[in-house]
């Protein structure tokens, strides 16, 4: 008789144990340096993990879990336990320094089409941004110095930027806890670091967050910022699934939140669906953040794909990230350096599909069943085919 608790506690178990082989085995130099299959891990002492010594080990374990999976009556669980194996298999051959296209790792590494964006969506976020710019009477000049004139315009001076961080995120934790969960007091501290790849970078074991001042900030994308690395994002991702392990509202593998393959997809999706998902959209400033981000993250997956797949040539590729994602230096950098990565390169795209599968889910979802979605959405681990 099929049993997912076990299911679910053994394959916590062989991801703890991969996790702990690679970090042994490559001290560090390997293809995640020191941030590991698991970079954030909040089970300790509630999972025992396994103890590898050989790669050949964990392939006989993830083997062994096939059938078991197999007999999995729920559909969409199953899809994810599947996926996961893949994920799994996928990155320990990575480990092993075996070679895959970029293709193959899209598809069994993070758990998403192979292909580029689709460049209907593009053209309708363009779109989407041009129609708010008009509504905000900024109308001279192409789309891309439009946006410009925009952004300078709503730049934040850096030296308020720590107490407007602090009010975003007080009222963000209040409707996080109205609508998805109460954090109570946990709260992250802010740092300024310029010259960094990414716009923001959460450390939730520190309590830290980090933005990189090099790019300027507006309130919009401040907001974006404390939403998706935050609350009700990442932080509250963690928080959550801590507490639905806690309470035996789930099985073990729903604390393996983090884990750098099949479960980042909806991950990345629920961060850039946050502002959304507390039904924070203000204004038009707000409508163009979250249009000029998911543009982004979208001609991203394409560059990835021009990139790394079609092997064009890179200074093209960069200007077609500048040109049709209307970015600047710092992200270009972020996004193709990300792309050459051998393990992080494919998962450009888990902000793409993770995004568009969350908002179509949530945009379907009736209002009195709200709460549900949340529930749905946040206390189990899913795959994009399971979601």
């Amino acid at each position: 008789m099929y049993d997912d608790k076990k299911v679910g506690y053994t394959i916590t178990q062989v991801a703890l144990g991969i996790d702990e082989l690679e970090r042994r085995l490559q001290k560090g130099n390997g293809a995640l340096d020191t941030e590991g299959l698991i970079p954030i891990y909040l089970g300790k002492d509630m999972i025992e993990p396994k103890r590898y010594i050989r790669w050949e080990s964990v392939n006989e374990d993830l083997a062994s879990l096939e059938p078991e999976i197999a007999q999995c009556p729920d559909t969409s669980r199953k899809l994810f336990l599947e996926a996961l194996l893949r994920s799994l298999h996928a990155a320990t051959d990575i480990f092993q320094g075996k070679e895959s296209s970029f293709a193959y790792r899209l598809e069994n590494l993070v758990g998403v089409p192979a292909k580029p964006a689709d460049e209907a969506v593009i053209a309708e976020l363009q779109d989407e941004i041009d129609q708010a710019l008009v509504r905000s009477k900024i109308v001279r000049g192409t789309l891309g110095e439009r946006i410009s004139t925009w952004q300078n315009s709503k730049f934040i001076p850096v030296e308020k930027l720590e107490q407007e961080y602090n009010l975003l995120q007080e009222e963000a934790v209040r409707r996080t806890a109205n609508t998805v969960f109460d954090v109570g007091d946990f709260r992250m501290k802010l740092f300024l670091r310029p010259g960094t790849y990414s716009a923001g970078k959460c450390n939730f074991l520190e309590g830290t967050m980090e933005i990189n001042t090099d790019l300027g900030c507006t309130r919009a994308a401040l907001k974006h910022l404390v939403t998706h690395e935050n609350f009700p994002g990442h932080a509250t991702q963690l928080l959550y699934t801590l507490d639905a392990y806690k309470r035996g509202a789930a099985p073990a593998d729903i604390l393996l939140c983090t884990l750098n393959g099949i479960p980042g997809v909806i991950q990345e999706g629920i961060g850039d669906q946050a502002t959304e998902i507390i039904d924070w959209v203000e204004d038009d400033d707000d409508v163009i953040q979250i249009a000029l981000r998911r543009l982004r993250i979208a001609v991203a997956t394409t560059a990835s794909w021009k990139l790394m797949e079609l092997g064009e040539n890179e200074e093209s590729v960069v200007q077609y990230i500048k040109e049709t994602g209307f970015a600047l230096d710092p992200y270009v950098d972020g996004r193709i350096n990300q792309a050459k990565h051998i393990y992080r390169g494919p998962f450009n795209a888990s902000y793409y599909y993770g995004n568009q599968a969350v908002r179509a889910k949530r945009l379907a979802t009736p209002k009195e069943e709200y709460s549900q979605f949340i529930t749905y959405l946040y206390g189990r681990l899913h795959s994009l085919e399971g979601f």
